[in-house]
C-alpha cells in the first residue's frame, strides 16, 4: 500500500485554503485530506505524545463518530463502533494489514491490548469504504501507521510506574544507511489492575509484550522493498462477567501481523505495488474450579488466520486524473475447540475471496474532487458481490469553505463462527448497506479557527443476528442509525491549541423499535494543549458519554448512566534528548461503567522518564 511511503506533512492550495494533512486509506493514494470527500481523522505520533495516552484505544476515544466499549480496564475485551454500526463494520489495520479477527463472532477487532508504542499515525476514515477495502470497511476503516527509520542510528528508551503497581517500559533502534532503512522496537507492561467486575474485590492482574519491526531496502530510484512485523502477546486475568468475580479467569491472547510489499514506477505516469500480508489470532481462556465457582472447568482456545495477496497500479496519465486498479486473493481461516465444552468447537474451516476494484480521483481547477468507485467479490460462500461508491470535494476558495459529500453500498460477509459453529448456520446471506453524508469545513481568521459539520446516514438489511427461538444465527437484523458530527479548533495564541467535538448518533434497531447497545445517542470531547514554554507542556482532556441501552447479566435491557471524566498530561524536556512526562487519568475519580457490570479505572497518577541518543 502508498501508505507505507507517506510523509507526515500538511499542505496548502495555492491561496492559502488549508488542505490538511497527507493520508492514505481513503484512496489508496497519497492524498490532501482536503482533497478526500469522506470524513476523515489524522492523529500524529506528535498528537499522541502530547496526549501521553499509552493505548490506541484511548487515542480512539477522541475521534467524532467513533464510540468505544471496555469490559473491564486493562485487557478488558474492546469494542469500537463507528457512526453506530457494529463493531464488525469497521474494517482495522496495522500498516495495511488486515488485523480482524476471524474467529470473533462478528470479525471485530479486540482494541484492548494495542499501545501507541512506535506508532507514526493513525489514520480514521468515516462512511462507505467496501469498494476499495470489501466486506468489513461497510462503516469505515481504521489504520495505524507505524514509525520508520531513517538518518544516523539512533537508539530510544523509556520507562513508567505508577498506580495498581504498573510499570512500563521500551526500547527502539531506528536508523538508515546506504539502501537501507530499518526500525525495531520492544515494549512490555506489567499491571496487578483492578477487579474487571463492578463492585468486585479481586484485582486481575494484566501483561502484555510488544515487539515490532520495519524494514526498507532500496534496489534503484524506480525499485523499493519493504517489510513490517508486529507481535503481540497478552495475559489477563479476566471475571465471570457483569458483577461476578473469579480468582482464577484467565485469558491468553497473541497477535501477529506481518508484510511484505514490493513498489515499482516504471514511468512518472505509472506506479504499481505486490505486496502479501498475514495476520493471526489466537486466544485461550482458562477457568478451573476455584472457592466462587465449585465444579467449574472451562478451557477453550480459538485461532484464526488471514492472507492477502494483492497487485495495485496507480495511472496519472494527466494532472487532473488518477485511475487505481487492483486485484486481491484473501483466504480467512479458523477453527476453535474446548475440554468438555463442545459448543467451543468448530473444525477447520477457511473462505476464499476474489476482488478486483476500480477508482478514478478526477481534480479539476484545484476546486472540484470529484472519486467514483466500484467493486467485484467472488466469495466462495455467496458469489459475486458488487459494491459502489461516490465522493466529492469542493473548495470555495474565496470563503476558504470545502464541501463534501459520499454515497455509497457496502456488504458484510458472514463470520466463520456464524457460518460454521455449533449456533452457526451455513445458509446465513451477506448483510447489505447505503450510506450517505453530507457535510462542510470553514476556515476563518486566517486558519487560526475552524469548524466543521458531517451529517450522516446508514441503512444496514440483512444482518446477521441470533434467535433465541432457533438457538442460531438468522438473517432477521435491519438498523438504521444517523447523526451528525461537528468538529471544532481554535489557535488563539501560538502556545495554545483547543479543540471540541460533538456527535449526535440516532440508531435504531428496525425489529424492535429500540436503540441499539452501548451506542450513547450525545458524546463529546475537549482538549487544551498548552505548550508552557520551550521545555514544558501541559494537556487537558474532557470526555462526556451520554446515556445508552445495554443487557444484564439476565439478558434484560437496562440503561447505563452518563459520566464525564478528566485527564491531564504534562511533560518537560531537560535536554535535547532526556524528557520526564506524568499524567493523571480520571483526574476527579469518576465510578462509572462503559459496559454495564463491568469496571473502570479511578484516579490514577503515572510518570516516568524517556532518554534518546
Amino acid at each position: 500500500m502508498a501508505g507505507i511511503l507517506v510523509a507526515c506533512c500538511s499542505g496548502y492550495a495555492a491561496d492559502g485554503v488549508d488542505l490538511g494533512q497527507i493520508m492514505v486509506s481513503a484512496t489508496k493514494t497519497e492524498a490532501l485530506q482536503g482533497e478526500v470527500g469522506s470524513a476523515t481523522t489524522v492523529v500524529t505520533s506528535r498528537d499522541i505524545k502530547k496526549s501521553g495516552k499509552t493505548m490506541v484505544v484511548e487515542v480512539l476515544r477522541d475521534i467524532p463518530g467513533l464510540t468505544v466499549a471496555s469490559s473491564g480496564a486493562l485487557g478488558g475485551a474492546t469494542s469500537v463502533y463507528l457512526r453506530g454500526a457494529d463493531a464488525g463494520y469497521t474494517l482495522v489495520m496495522i500498516d495495511g494489514v488486515e488485523v480482524n479477527d476471524p474467529m470473533s463472532t462478528d470479525r471485530s477487532f479486540n482494541f484492548a491490548n494495542l499501545s501507541t508504542d512506535n506508532v507514526e499515525r493513525i489514520e480514521v476514515v468515516r462512511g462507505p469504504q467496501s469498494t476499495l477495502y470489501g466486506a468489513d470497511a461497510i462503516a469505515g476503516v481504521i489504520n495505524i501507521i507505524t514509525k520508520k527509520g531513517s538518518g544516523a542510528p539512533r537508539f530510544a528508551m523509556f520507562s513508567e510506574a505508577g498506580a495498581h503497581n504498573t510499570f512500563s517500559e521500551g526500547v527502539s533502534l531506528s536508523g538508515g544507511r546506504g539502501k537501507w532503512e530499518y526500525l525495531f522496537s520492544g515494549s512490555r507492561l506489567d499491571s496487578s489492575g483492578i477487579s474487571s467486575a463492578f463492585g468486585g474485590a479481586e484485582p486481575d492482574g494484566y501483561k502484555n509484550s510488544t515487539l515490532s519491526s520495519r524494514v526498507g531496502y532500496k534496489f534503484s530510484d524506480n525499485t523499493r522493498l519493504e517489510t513490517t512485523g508486529r507481535l503481540n502477546d497478552t495475559t489477563s486475568d479476566a471475571d465471570d462477567g457483569s458483577n461476578q468475580d473469579d480468582p482464577n479467569n484467565v485469558v491468553f491472547e497473541r497477535n501477529i501481523s506481518s508484510k511484505v510489499e514490493l513498489f515499482n514506477a516504471p514511468t512518472p505516469e505509472w506506479k504499481q505495488s505486490w505486496s502479501f500480508s498475514y495476520s493471526l489470532t489466537k486466544k485461550q481462556n482458562k477457568d478451573l474450579s476455584d472457592t466462587v465457582d465449585v465444579g467449574e472447568f472451562v478451557h477453550s482456545w480459538f485461532e484464526g488466520d488471514n492472507k492477502l495477496l494483492a497487485w495495485q497500479h496507480d495511472l496519472s496519465p494527466v494532472d487532473w486524473s488518477t485511475t487505481t486498479v487492483g486485484v486481491e486473493y484473501q483466504q480467512e481461516r479458523g477453527y476453535s475447540d474446548g475440554w468438555y465444552d463442545t459448543s467451543s468447537r468448530l473444525d477447520r474451516r477457511s473462505v476464499d475471496n476474489k476482488a478486483c476494484f476500480l477508482q478514478n480521483q478526477f481534480k479539476f481547477w484545484d476546486k472540484l474532487f470529484i472519486t467514483p468507485g466500484v467493486r467485484l467479490d467472488n466469495n466462495e460462500n455467496f458469489g459475486v458481490q458488487d459494491t459502489y461508491k461516490l465522493s466529492s470535494s469542493y473548495l470555495i476558495t474565496a470563503t476558504q469553505t470545502r464541501l463534501k459529500g459520499n454515497w455509497g453500498t457496502g456488504f458484510k460477509a458472514p463470520s466463520l463462527y456464524q457460518l460454521y459453529s455449533s449456533y452457526g448456520n451455513a445458509a446465513l446471506q451477506p448483510g447489505l448497506s447505503k450510506s450517505t453524508d453530507l457535510g462542510f469545513e470553514q476556515a476563518v481568521l486566517n486558519n487560526k479557527l475552524s469548524f466543521g459539520a458531517m451529517v450522516f446516514e446508514n441503512n444496514f438489511r440483512n444482518m446477521v443476528d441470533y434467535d433465541f427461538n432457533e438457538n442460531k444465527y438468522i438473517n432477521i437484523g435491519q438498523a438504521e442509525t444517523k447523526g451528525v458530527e461537528l468538529d471544532i479548533k481554535f489557535t488563539p495564541v501560538e502556545r495554545l491549541k483547543l479543540a471540541t467535538n460533538f456527535t449526535y448518533t440516532d440508531t435504531e434497531d428496525k425489529a424492535t423499535g429500540r436503540q441499539l447497545l452501548r451506542r450513547p445517542a450525545r458524546q463529546f470531547n475537549s482538549s487544551a494543549d498548552w505548550r508552557v514554554s520551550e521545555k514544558a507542556r501541559l494537556n487537558l482532556g474532557v470526555t462526556h458519554v451520554g446515556s445508552r441501552k445495554d443487557i444484564d447479566s439476565l439478558w434484560v435491557c437496562i440503561t447505563d448512566k452518563a459520566f464525564t471524566v478528566l485527564r491531564l498530561a504534562s511533560s518537560f524536556d531537560i535536554t535535547k534528548d532526556l524528557q520526564v512526562f506524568g499524567r493523571i487519568e480520571n483526574l476527579f475519580d469518576k465510578r462509572y461503567q462503559e459496559v454495564f457490570g463491568y469496571a473502570t479505572m479511578g484516579r490514577s497518577a503515572y510518570g516516568g522518564v524517556k532518554l534518546s541518543f
